[in-house]
């Protein structure tokens, strides 16, 4: 007895071969599968109704011409014994029979059987033979049936046999016939669902075009309502959904730009305080210690040289704060913005970012660039560089890295007028410092909506674990006769 474990894959097999058949295609191919099976299936069926309702008509015609035979070749005998030319019984009994064409003769003719065929009229031509295969599957089971004359003169007998050749042959031909028919119909008529099922899947594959922009970011994507009701509340959910991720995106950089407001005006405040309170202290704290030293250095006696000691110690300490507090200074709000060089900056940045960062190679080219832009594109771009080196540094992957800055789409360079020029800043990482995985890391989103708050772009591309390329373009708002300056 089998086991519930043999049975199952018996049980299912069938189910997975169609799931194979189906997997992967698309929905109209799908359609057209069923169809097309749904077709050959009642094809099959009507088929077999044909060939059932052929051998019943093929055994009543055949049964009918036997009776008539055997009618007539009794007269024919009868009439032939009564006028005693029973010699001519061969060729005068296939003349009557002329017109049965499911009949063959068999006459005993010195002592053998001989076929005597009756003479068709008219010159009708036979249709072709039927293959073997549809012969056996319409032929009747038949029994031939025999006469045996008797006369004075001792007449042979004669036997009549069915023959139901030609009906399977009209049988065949009518089939054939309707065959090419039918498969000339059903290629029609797939032919014209493959264009109908086209037509009216199409939003399917507008829908899937909207989906993967969607996934690209670009949620201002909609979809024109289809004819079709189902698809038409398809698409008008999809338009919703696209609508709330675009709402939601704009809240999200509206909060990111007052996030980033915020960190700039802390930075600012935070600045202010180090460069006004904290840089006072410092300065009256070396002021003292450089007044105790003053008035001791006259005085002889170990108190006075630990105080001197002592005043040494607090002016060097002092000097290493104010050090730290400059460089704090630095990077919390890079110096006079938009009154220095943009280049000056970018550089001075770099080789802060070099000193701290000893293991990491920096490069740096500079295209054509003016003087400054605006305060708050040369904060951008500041910014820029310097969270994209922090997290790169932060990931501790990455050895070499480039910083490409300059001008691009300018009259000068292009030799076209009416386009707008861009300030492109190009950071090239030897190592792959995101994870396309995770979310979206804080430091891409700040730089994105640095550039967006400016109208301009931000791209990232990930080149497997090899490399990464931060590609950030604002554009250019000068007068007419400003022109690009090199550092």
């Amino acid at each position: 007895m089998p086991t519930v474990s043999r049975i199952r894959p018996r049980r299912f097999a069938g189910k997975f071969g169609i799931d194979r058949l189906f997997q992967g295609r698309y929905v109209r191919t799908q359609l057209l599968y069923v169809i097309g099976a749904v077709n050959l299936f009642v094809a099959m069926i009507a088929g077999a109704i044909w060939v059932a309702n052929t051998r019943s008509a093929t055994r009543v015609e055949i049964e009918a011409s036997l009776e008539v035979a055997q009618r007539l070749a009794s007269a024919t005998v009868s009439n032939l014994a009564n006028h005693g030319r029973l010699d001519t019984l061969a060729e005068r009994l296939p003349l009557v029979l002329r017109d049965l064409r499911h009949v063959r003769i068999l006459l005993m003719q010195d002592g053998t059987l001989a076929m005597q065929a009756p003479h068709t009229s008219g010159g009708r031509q036979e249709h072709s033979r039927a293959p073997k295969w549809f012969a056996s599957l319409v032929s009747p089971t038949l029994t031939g049936r025999s006469i045996k004359v008797v006369s004075t003169s001792h007449a042979d007998p004669v036997i009549l046999i069915a023959e139901p050749a030609d009906e399977i042959a009209e049988a065949w031909h009518d089939f054939s016939s309707l065959a090419i028919v039918w498969v000339a119909l059903n290629g029609l008529v797939i032919g014209i669902l493959y264009w109908v099922l086209g037509r009216v899947l199409a939003p399917l594959a507008s829908l899937a075009g909207g989906m993967k922009s969607l996934r690209g970011g670009k949620y201002a994507v909609r979809i024109k309502p289809p004819r079709a009701r189902e698809l038409a509340l398809i698409t008008d959910h999809f338009n919703r959904l696209a609508g709330g991720l675009d709402s939601a995106r704009e809240e999200n950089s509206r909060l990111y730009r007052r996030l980033i407001a915020a960190q700039e005006q802390v930075r600012r405040e935070i600045a202010n305080d180090l460069h006004d309170e904290a840089g006072a202290c410092l300065f009256g704290i070396a002021a003292n210690a450089s007044s105790i030293r003053v008035c001791v250095n006259d005085q002889q006696g170990r108190p006075a040289a630990l105080l001197r000691e002592h005043a040494a110690k607090i002016l060097d300490g002092a000097d290493q704060l104010k050090a730290m507090n400059r460089r704090i200074l630095k990077q919390l709000r890079p110096g006079p913005l938009g009154q220095i060089k943009l280049a000056l900056i970018v550089e001075e940045l770099v080789n802060d970012l070099q000193r701290s960062n000893k293991g990491i190679r920096f490069a740096m080219r500079f295209g054509s660039l003016a003087r400054s832009y605006d305060e708050s594109v040369d904060l951008a771009i500041y910014r820029s560089i310097q969270e994209g080196v922090t997290a790169a540094v932060r990931s501790g992957k990455s050895k070499n890295i480039s910083i490409d800055l300059g001008e691009h789409g300018s009259s000068a360079q292009s030799g076209r007028r009416g386009k707008q020029p861009t300030l492109r800043l190009v950071l090239w990482f030897d190592r792959a410092i995101f994870v396309r995985s995770k979310p979206k890391d804080l430091a891409i989103a700040t730089m994105e909506e640095r550039a967006k708050s400016l109208g301009g772009t931000c791209a990232i591309r990930l080149a497997s674990l090899k490399e990464t390329t931060i590609r950030i373009e604002i554009p250019i708002k000068r007068s007419a006769g400003e022109c690009g300056l090199g550092p």
